[in-house]
C-alpha cells in the first residue's frame, strides 16, 4: 500500500493564502468524496491500477482540506477563527482486482485505517485551530505552524503503521496497529499510536466511554466510535434510531456489520457476517457510555435490520426496544426469507448496562417465520413489520 496524501488550506476571509504539503506532486480532485459517515468498500476504489507498483494491492488516497468559515474580532487585536476542517477520499484511490476478491475484508480493514488515521488528524486539526486566538500581526505564522506541526506528525504515523506491519503482511504487529488506530479514532487523539498491547486493548471490551466531537454529525460519531473489526455501511447508517425513550437526554441506536470464521470439527473454517447493535447513552455533553444490545445472527446468513422502535412488551408502563431483523435463506429446508424480532427491557434511568437484557419469554410469542418456503411448503411470516409486532403486543395486553 502506498498512501498519497493532499493537504491544503485558504484564509479566505482574511487575507488570500495557500500552503499545501503533499506526499508526492500528483494533481487530486478538490474535496474528493466525503465517506466519514460510513465506513470505506471496494467499490470506492475506482482509481486507475498502478502497474509499475507490482507488489502493491491496493492504494487509498485521504486529503485533508481546511478553510475559514468566519471569524470574530477581539480587543488588542486579536481574532477567533471557526475552521472547518474535511477528510476526504480521493477517486484515484486504487485496488487490484486480486486483492478485492483475496482475503479483502482483511485488505480492505488495512486500508480504511490509512483513512482512520487521516480523518483522526483532520478532527484533531480543527480543534486545535478552532480552540485558540490568534493576532493581527502574526496569524499565518501560527496557523502554518499548527498545520505543518500537525501534518509532521501525520505523515510519521502513516509511515510507522506501514513500515511496522509491512503493509499488513506482519499479522501480530497489524493487530496491534488496529487497536491503537481504534482507540485514537475514538478518543479524538494520536497518543496510543505508539502504546502497548496492554494499553489498548481496552477496545475490545463491550463498554466503553466515546466523546463525540462539537457540532459532529451523528453518522460520523457512529462511524468513528464503531466496534473493532466491524463496519458501518450506508444501509445500516439508515436504520440509526435518535431517541429519549429511556432518559431525558437522546440515546442513538446503531448496527455494525461484523465478520467471523465458523469451523465445525474436521471441517474449513466458514466466513459468517453477524450484525452487532450498540446504543449509546448520553453522559453529558460529549462523552457517551457504549453499550451492546445483541449480536443478530441468523442461522449464519447474512442479517438486515427491517424495523427498530420502542413498545411496551411487559407488565411495567415503560416501553422495551424492539428489533426486527431478516435474512435470506436458500436452502433445501428454507426457500425465502426469515423474520425475527428481539425484545430488549428498558433501563433504569442513568444505570447503563454492559448489555441489554433480553426478554425471551415474550420473543418465544413473536416467533415469525418464513416468508416463502419451508419443506417446499409456501409459509406466511407472522411478523414483518412494526404494525405486525406492536397489533400483536396489543393482543397480548400490552398498551
Amino acid at each position: 500500500m502506498r498512501i498519497t496524501t493532499l493537504l491544503c488550506f485558504c484564509i479566505g476571509l482574511l487575507s488570500i493564502q495557500s500552503f499545501a504539503q503533499i506526499a508526492e506532486r500528483e494533481y487530486i480532485d478538490p474535496e474528493g468524496k466525503i465517506v466519514n459517515f460510513r465506513t470505506l468498500n471496494w467499490a470506492d476504489f475506482v482509481g486507475k491500477v498502478h502497474d509499475d507498483e507490482p507488489y502493491t494491492g491496493a492504494a487509498v488516497r485521504p486529503a485533508i482540506y481546511m478553510h475559514v468559515d468566519s471569524f470574530e474580532e477581539l480587543p488588542n487585536n486579536r481574532f477567533t477563527c471557526r475552521f472547518t476542517v474535511k477528510c476526504a477520499f480521493q477517486s484515484v484511490a486504487w485496488a487490484r482486482e486480486s486483492v478485492r476478491k483475496d482475503r479483502s475484508y482483511f485488505y480492505l480493514n488495512h486500508e480504511q485505517e490509512h483513512y482512520d488515521i487521516a480523518l483522526t488528524y483532520a478532527n484533531m486539526l480543527k480543534v486545535k485551530l478552532n480552540s485558540r486566538d490568534y493576532g493581527d500581526n502574526d496569524y499565518q505564522k501560527v496557523i502554518h505552524g499548527i498545520y505543518t506541526d500537525m501534518m509532521d506528525k501525520y505523515f510519521a504515523t502513516q509511515d510507522a503503521y506501514d513500515s511496522q506491519s509491512n503493509h499488513s503482511l506482519v499479522k501480530e504487529m497489524q493487530t496491534l496497529w488496529d487497536m491503537r488506530i481504534k482507540k485514537c479514532l475514538e478518543n479524538n487523539t494520536d497518543e496510543y499510536y505508539n502504546s502497548p498491547l496492554d494499553v489498548v486493548k481496552s477496545v475490545h471490551y463491550l463498554v466503553q466511554n466515546v466523546k463525540r466531537l462539537p457540532n459532529e454529525p451523528v453518522k460520523q460519531f457512529l462511524t468513528r466510535c464503531r466496534p473493532i473489526y466491524s463496519e458501518f455501511t450506508e444501509e445500516l447508517g439508515n436504520k440509526v434510531v435518535e431517541t429519549k425513550e429511556w432518559s431525558t437526554e437522546k440515546a442513538v441506536v446503531a448496527f455494525y456489520s461484523q465478520q467471523y470464521q465458523k469451523q465445525e470439527e474436521d471441517q474449513p473454517a466458514v466466513a459468517c457476517t453477524r450484525l452487532l447493535g450498540d446504543i449509546f447513552f448520553t453522559k453529558d455533553k460529549i462523552s457517551y457510555k457504549r453499550a451492546l444490545i445483541d449480536s443478530f445472527t441468523n442461522d449464519d446468513v447474512p442479517t438486515s435490520v427491517v424495523a427498530v422502535f420502542f413498545a411496551n412488551a411487559d407488565s411495567d408502563a415503560n416501553k422495551e426496544l424492539i428489533v426486527i431483523t431478516s435474512g435470506e435463506f436458500k436452502t433445501k429446508a428454507i426457500n425465502g426469507k426469515k423474520y425475527k424480532v428481539s425484545v430488549y427491557d428498558n433501563i433504569t434511568p442513568n444505570v447503563f448496562p454492559a448489555r441489554l437484557k433480553r426478554l425471551d419469554d415474550v420473543m418465544a410469542k413473536l416467533e415469525s417465520g418464513v416468508e416463502g418456503y419451508t419443506d417446499s411448503k409456501p409459509t406466511k411470516a407472522k411478523y414483518k413489520t412494526q404494525k405486525d409486532v406492536e397489533d400483536a403486543l396489543k393482543k397480548m395486553g400490552f398498551n
